[in-house]
């Protein structure tokens, strides 16, 4: 990785963390304050944040599942070699050309897992902030007028 594409991915994470608690402190904030014009624009922001923060780490669940693709097909493609040079099928093994199909798909299943928390918070912040966005100040007029 060159130098400028570290630094360029380490600002997008930097901003994604950023992002992420601009929008939960500044709710807060404006939650606390019973400020409904700014309460709902922050919502913008957590909508933005949510699609900065998971992109990133889902990004880094997909490249995984690649790299395992990748490493999968080479085996097959070593395997399909050996057997168009006139290896047999059944001494493969022997001659260390084996694809271990079961730790590949423990990296598939640990990927899977991986991604299914990232998934899950992904959605309900996107949720969350989408409704703060469109429906918080009605939100918090509706509750500024309950408090009164």
């Amino acid at each position: 990785m060159s130098t400028a594409r570290y630094i360029l991915h380490r600002f997008g994470v930097a901003m994604a963390y950023l992002g992420l608690s601009a929008w939960a402190i500044g709710s807060v904030i404006a939650l606390a304050k019973m400020d409904a014009d700014i309460f709902h624009r922050f919502g913008a922001l957590g909508v933005a944040a949510s699609v900065l923060f998971f992109s990133d780490r889902l990004l880094k669940i997909e490249l995984g599942r690649q790299r395992s693709v990748e490493r999968l097909l080479h085996e097959y493609g070593v395997e399909l070699a050996a057997m168009r040079a006139g290896t047999e099928a059944t001494k493969i093994p022997e001659e260390g050309y084996a694809v271990d199909f079961l730790t590949e798909e423990r990296n598939f299943d640990r990927l899977r897992q991986e991604a299914a928390p990232f998934n899950m918070a992904n959605v309900a912040l996107m949720s969350v902030a989408t409704l703060q966005w469109g429906f918080g100040d009605i939100f918090m007029t509706r509750l500024i007028e309950a408090a009164s």
